[in-house]
């Protein structure tokens, strides 16, 4: 895994700079287009990334796959990127761009692990909670797991909340086994 601590370096220069010049929506647009380009195509990727091609090259190629569609801004950007040899924090970009943005508005996002969809009045009561527990906006993704049996799975960042069928049989067979060898 790299180290995300020069791509967090460049996309909050980004967005400082954009602030300042009243950019920051364009921006937010713009880094939105570059990341699905990015994670979409790996030509581009691959190209970039290819210590034999020019930075010079490298520079046209953004030029062509960018030019109007993102400001003048987001351009010198990616060939900042590219003059100080750095391409391969544009990897890291998408990741590191959405976890400032949210860290800027406040948002937290939450990953939910169930075996039935949650839907509905349940996931807006489900939202409402995390909202209330963590202080913060939450957005959740729901994902289907049957493995887990039953309950539900929630992560939060670095915080696993696990009140899973599939893990409360895991800790009783232990305590089982405990119980047995006493």
């Amino acid at each position: 895994m790299l180290d995300n601590s020069v791509a967090v370096t460049f996309v909050n220069a980004l967005l400082e700079i954009a602030v300042k010049k009243g950019l920051l929506e364009q921006i937010e647009k713009d880094l939105d287009l570059v990341c699905d380009v990015i994670t979409q195509n790996a030509d581009f990727k691959k190209v970039l990334l290819h210590p034999s091609v020019t930075r010079n090259d490298k520079k046209n190629l953004i030029k062509k796959v960018f030019g109007a569609p993102v400001s003048g801004l987001m351009r010198n950007f990616l060939s900042l990127v590219v003059d100080r040899r750095k391409e391969w924090v544009l990897e890291s970009i998408p990741d590191v761009y959405k976890k400032t943005i949210d860290e800027k508005k406040g948002v937290l996002r939450a990953k939910v692990q169930t075996v039935i969809p949650i839907e509905g009045d349940r996931l807006n009561n489900l939202r409402k909670r995390l909202d209330k527990i963590t202080g913060k906006s939450v957005e959740v993704e729901v994902v289907n797991d049957p493995q887990i049996l039953g309950g539900m799975v929630i992560r939060i960042g670095n915080t696993m909340i696990d009140r899973s069928v599939a893990s409360r049989l895991k800790n009783l067979k232990a305590r089982l086994l405990e119980l047995r060898m006493a």
